[in-house]
């Protein structure tokens, strides 16, 4: 019995050795690939957020330095800082700033029809001070005029008194300077209620865009989170980027309900402006 080894052989003792030594390589190897995965998606979504800080810092340089930073915490996956940028961005003043589109030619017509509102006044109170002092001035030199009534004197320009608009020409004037003043506002209300209804849908789905690509920053961040409130994260976000969709979806209804009321808008114009029209061809016959 002396001659009989009786350990067991040493491929019985090696093999839970070797089956923990691989469950143990394919954990690391598992915790590697995700390691690398997590690295790989905060880098593509700091590209991202770096495409749109390009875009944006062209057009608005403290929001862009803002968007860059972000990006920067990204890639390195600084959680303070990302929470930190992301609640920093209004993804409203950004898609704002990358739709919108404001022509120079567009400011000046609002600047000229809030300036001509006070035009019509200004006119009639200027052409009536010289009408008054002119009145007065004929008064003194012929007594007997006193008898005639003030606006056919005025009609009649006083004979001929220096500086004094007639009647009729003040109320052509006035005229023409509300035709402009409506047509001006029809213009900018067209632009405004029909034209911008398309660049506010683009800012909305902008936004959209935008809040998506936060709130993904924000969940590699909050990756470690429970699930349950990573869950409660994502149900908000996903409820906030519903909501700005239904708004879109409403300015786009918007687009169809306001052709109606410009096409009432472009009538009423073309009466306004046949009247005046009309009024300055009476006036015109008078002479």
């Amino acid at each position: 019995m002396t001659g009989i080894d009786t350990k067991p052989p040493s491929g019985l003792l090696l093999c839970p050795y070797h089956d923990v030594m691989a469950q143990a390589v394919t954990n690391v190897t598992a915790l590697s690939s995700a390691a690398k995965t997590r690295l790989e998606e905060r880098g593509r979504t700091a590209s991202e957020i770096e495409v749109l800080a390009s875009d944006t810092r062209r057009l608005d340089p403290a929001l862009g330095t803002l968007m860059t930073r972000l990006a920067d915490a990204v890639r390195r996956g600084d959680r303070d800082e990302i929470h930190g940028y992301a609640d920093a961005v209004d993804p409203r003043a950004i898609a704002e700033v990358l739709t919108s589109k404001r022509s120079g030619i567009w400011g000046i017509f609002e600047v000229a029809r809030n300036v001509l509102v006070f035009a019509p006044i200004a006119v009639t109170w200027f052409g009536l001070s010289r009408a008054t002092d002119a009145y007065a001035a004929e008064l003194t030199a012929k007594p007997e005029l006193t008898s005639k009534p003030f606006l056919l004197l005025w009609e009649q320009g006083f004979n001929g008194a220096p500086g004094v608009l007639t009647f009729s020409t003040v109320a052509i004037i006035d005229a023409s300077l509300i035709a402009l003043l409506i047509v001006l506002s029809l213009m900018i209300h067209v632009r405004a209620d029909v034209r911008d209804v398309a660049t506010r849908t683009r800012a909305l789905l902008k936004e959209s865009e935008i809040r998506g690509l936060l709130g993904h920053a924000t969940s590699l961040a909050t990756s470690e989170l429970p699930d349950t409130e990573a869950d409660a994260i994502l149900d908000e976000m996903a409820a906030e980027e519903r909501r700005i969709y239904e708004r879109a979806m409403e300015r786009e209804q918007q687009l169809f309900d306001m052709e109606a009321a410009v096409g009432e808008l472009r009538d009423a114009a073309r009466t306004l402006a046949r009247a005046a029209e009309s009024i300055a061809n009476r006036e015109e016959a008078k002479r």
